[in-house]
């Protein structure tokens, strides 16, 4: 090999080192830093509502769906931060006077909590197409960031979609299922839920059930 070609060669190679460390940096960059926005003593207060769509008032809907308008309030109160765990109480307040509590403990990174309790806190500052969920290579990502404004100023909130397809437990030979869409917004800062949607959809009698939730008062944020 000549020397002009041995040149060529080395020049390609140190232009494809080049690229790639560009590209390494890139994606690098394009992750943003893992942090927790809550803290210890924060708590969110939510609203809940349940709406139903059936084809005849005959037709069977879970008992427990039907608690959802009995509930005054659910409210999550954080009782300790440590990366990436965060620990909570979440209390769900009926309208008859009945409060339920437990403890429950939810890991940033992967969703996982550990007596499957309230899971909508998340990692600060996630922009456009990044994991909600960073530990969850095939998780839903942040769709769209959008502006919200409360009494003490605009907040971005990020929105994500998920959509999915379960085995009605209910149904003793497993042959029934039914499609789940979510809709999910959380304060881009904090990294809270702040409003969501779910719609249950059966096919087989039709039947829709929809779980609303938004957040009606905080001691963080100023929501009314």
């Amino acid at each position: 090999m000549t020397k002009k070609k041995l040149n060529k060669t080395y020049l390609s190679i140190i232009v494809l080192v080049v690229l790639l460390a560009v590209i390494v940096a890139a994606v690098y960059v394009s992750q943003p830093k893992r942090e927790i926005g809550v803290k210890a003593g924060d708590i969110f207060t939510y609203k809940m509502t349940g709406d139903i769509v059936v084809p005849s008032d005959d037709v069977a809907v879970p008992e427990n769906f039907l608690d959802i308008d009995n509930i005054e309030y659910y409210r999550v109160e954080i009782t300790k931060v440590e990366y990436p765990m965060v620990s909570y109480t979440e209390s769900t307040q009926f309208k008859n006077g009945t409060n339920f509590s437990f403890d429950d403990t939810i890991n940033v990174e992967s969703g996982a909590t550990m007596s499957g309790g309230f899971w909508g806190v998340f990692i600060t500052n996630l922009t456009v197409g990044n994991l909600a969920r960073p530990d969850v290579t095939d998780g839903i990502t942040i769709n769209s960031t959008e502006t919200r404004t409360y009494l003490d100023g605009k907040r971005q909130t990020n929105f994500m979609r998920a959509e999915a397809v379960f085995y009605d437990v209910e149904d003793p030979a497993l042959s029934r299922t039914y499609n789940v869409y979510t809709y999910i917004y959380v304060d881009r800062q904090l990294g809270i839920l702040v409003e969501l949607t779910d719609m249950k959809m059966y096919s087989d009698p039709q039947i829709m059930l929809t779980v609303k939730m938004e957040l009606i008062s905080s001691n963080v944020l100023q929501v009314s």
